[in-house]
């Protein structure tokens, strides 16, 4: 295919420690639209160490869903033939190998550190801690401690910056680094660290001596560039090192790499890069959680962003972590049961057993919400820096992992529980990526930048509804008005500490909602007691789940009473899926007719 013959049909390979699916998009009646798609096991290991094995099976899953072949004995159909066979280019991401772990350590020079830490951020790397020395004091113990666990983790890349000319600097931190690695690799059956040194020029000699043997090694000259150009060349090695890493140990890594039209896309990139996109196209902040292969949490809003990826942290085969990672009485407050420790330890050793389980109880269904919601907390907190109400956020997506739970409150109230969004306008929308096409769309991106953007417009997600968080205190109530598009008017309240559901279809932007002014509550950045009025492109849209009205405390507030906690939770689910039907309180109750997607709750198994 030459350059300027237009790829009607591209396929997009997502492999995964457990599963592989290929995806095909094609250009249907001028837009980039998704087609078909087909999964297999994947075959990373034994007995097949070759992730292509899983990639044909896919493809074959692929032929039977569209009726055409895409593969022969010997090779991928590249391009697509008049029959309709074969495909214009074939894609991949890739989510079987663990982010990098990065390293940093530092003296003098924060414009460089303040470059470098966002581009750390929003990789697909685990960031260890950052550890900044002045040249001439003493080691103290925090410093001493900070070495040990950076030595103990082991960093796949450490990033050394000594932007002074005080050379007493660099030689403080070329001692600390020989500690973290060593001065040459402990074994040979072991993939040695890479050491990237961030410095002027004059100890360009000093560096390359102490770091030159066996290790992957590379210098920079403060001098001769500026911090700006500094960070993107560290994030472009960050990324052709990941590349490099999954050539070593992936099995088959190598065949993909030679098949694709670009380079293979860690999964947590490529989600990252369509989470920073949304930001920008819909002009607010943006958090895309999913829990399918590892845990992948990203923050983008205008042209910053964050990410977040822990592959070995998850509920199936990284359901064992779960136990180091989360204290279980913050798991089980979520609960509307009572629930030992030891009962749920035992229920998570259960799950990594066996991690494709799906629960089919709502005991087990409330048992697996609550850990993630604690999860999602976890992440925000990381992400935020200052706990999960710190994340400011207009629009929540998840993943295809939440698409698997039947009833769609369940993913809302996951997610607003789990990530706390505090949006400054009030509202926030949530969606979900139902057929796992992020990171899809984040490959093609990088390749058909238009037909990622026509991909993402028509297919991409899937609208649950609205939440509007308000501040207002317990003893007061917020009241306000609903206004559909087709005149009808809904009058409302809600007391401080309560939820309230309010019907809002799938395709249907309010055409207003309104929040009377007066006494404390507060609406998003506005004042206490200004109320809020949302028209036009500000009105929430809805889905399945409709329009929430959240006046709960924050941070939520448990009772230390098991019984007054067990009836608060159970409160809060109630609300959740109970659809108020008219004004003056008659409300739908569980069991009746239920707005679309909704079953009935019922009580734990």
């Amino acid at each position: 295919m030459n350059a300027e013959q237009v790829r009607e049909s591209i396929v997009v390979a997502d492999c995964g420690r457990t599963l592989t699916r290929a995806t095909l998009v094609e250009f249907v009646e001028g837009a980039c639209r998704f087609i078909a798609q087909g999964t297999s096991a994947s075959t990373i290991e034994p007995p097949y160490d070759d992730l292509g094995v899983g990639l044909r099976a896919a493809l074959e899953s692929l032929e039977a869903a569209s009726r055409r072949r895409f593969a022969d004995r010997t090779r991928i159909i590249i391009p697509q033939e008049d029959s309709g066979d074969g495909t214009d280019a074939l894609l991949a991401t890739v989510a079987a190998t663990p982010p990098l772990r990065v390293g940093i350590l530092a003296t003098g020079g924060d414009g460089i550190l303040n470059a470098l830490l966002p581009i750390v951020r929003r990789s697909p790397v685990t960031a260890l801690p950052t550890l900044s020395v002045e040249p001439t004091a003493p080691i103290d113990a925090a410093t001493s401690a900070t070495v040990a666990t950076l030595a103990r983790l082991q960093p796949d890349l450490l990033l050394i910056v000594a932007a002074t000319d005080d050379q007493r600097g660099l030689q403080r931190l070329l001692g600390l680094a020989t500690e973290i690695v060593g001065t040459s690799p402990q074994r040979e059956t072991e993939t040695p660290p890479a050491v990237l040194v961030i410095a002027s020029e004059v100890g360009r000699d000093a560096a390359t001596s102490t770091f030159s043997d066996g290790y992957e090694f590379g210098f920079l000259a403060t001098n001769e560039y500026d911090p700006t150009d500094i960070a993107l060349t560290v994030e472009t090695e960050i990324l052709e090192l990941n590349t490099r890493r999954a050539a070593a140990t992936l099995p088959g890594f190598d065949s993909l790499e030679w098949m694709v039209a670009a380079p293979p896309l860690a999964r947590a990139r490529a989600i990252d890069l369509v989470n920073r996109y949304m930001a920008l196209q819909f002009d607010c902040a943006v958090v895309t959680v999913d829990l399918d292969e590892g845990f992948t949490c990203c923050w983008a809003h205008g042209g910053e962003g964050r990410a977040l990826s822990e592959p070995a942290l998850d509920l199936a085969l990284g359901a064992t972590n779960l136990l180091t990672a989360l204290p279980l009485p913050d798991v089980i407050r979520w609960l509307p049961f009572s629930l030992s420790e030891d009962t749920l330890r035992g229920w998570i050793l259960n799950r990594a057993v066996r991690p494709f389980t799906v629960p089919m109880t709502t005991r087990d269904r409330q048992i697996e919400a609550a850990l993630t919601r604690e999860l999602l907390r976890t992440g925000a907190t990381q992400l935020a820096g200052d706990g999960p109400g710190a994340l400011t956020a207009e629009l929540l997506v998840g993943g295809s992992f939440f698409a698997r739970w039947p009833d769609p409150t369940e993913p809302f109230m996951a997610l607003i529980d789990g990530l706390d969004p505090r949006p400054a306008s009030g509202i926030a929308q949530i969606a979900l990526d139902r057929d796992a096409l992020m990171p899809l769309i984040g490959a093609l991106g990088t390749l058909e930048p238009d037909r990622a953007a026509e991909l993402f417009e028509h297919d991409s997600l899937f609208d649950l509804g609205a939440c509007v968080v308000v501040d207002c205190p317990a003893n007061e109530q917020v009241q306000g008005e609903l206004v559909y598009q087709d005149g009808r008017r809904r009058n409302f309240e809600v007391r401080g500490g309560e939820v309230l559901r309010l019907p809002l279809r799938g395709g249907e932007r309010a055409a207003t909602l309104h929040f009377a002014p007066g006494k404390r509550a507060r609406i998003g950045n506005g004042g206490a007691g200004a109320g809020a009025t949302f028209e036009g492109e500000l009105a929430p849209h809805g889905g399945p789940v409709g329009l929430v009205i959240d006046a709960r405390e924050r941070p939520f507030a448990f009772p230390r009473n098991e019984q007054e906690r067990i009836a608060r939770v159970g409160s809060w689910l109630t609300a959740f899926q109970t659809v108020s039907r008219a004004t003056g309180g008659d409300e739908q109750r569980p069991g009746e007719d239920r707005a679309e997607g909704t079953p009935a709750p019922t009580d734990p198994a």
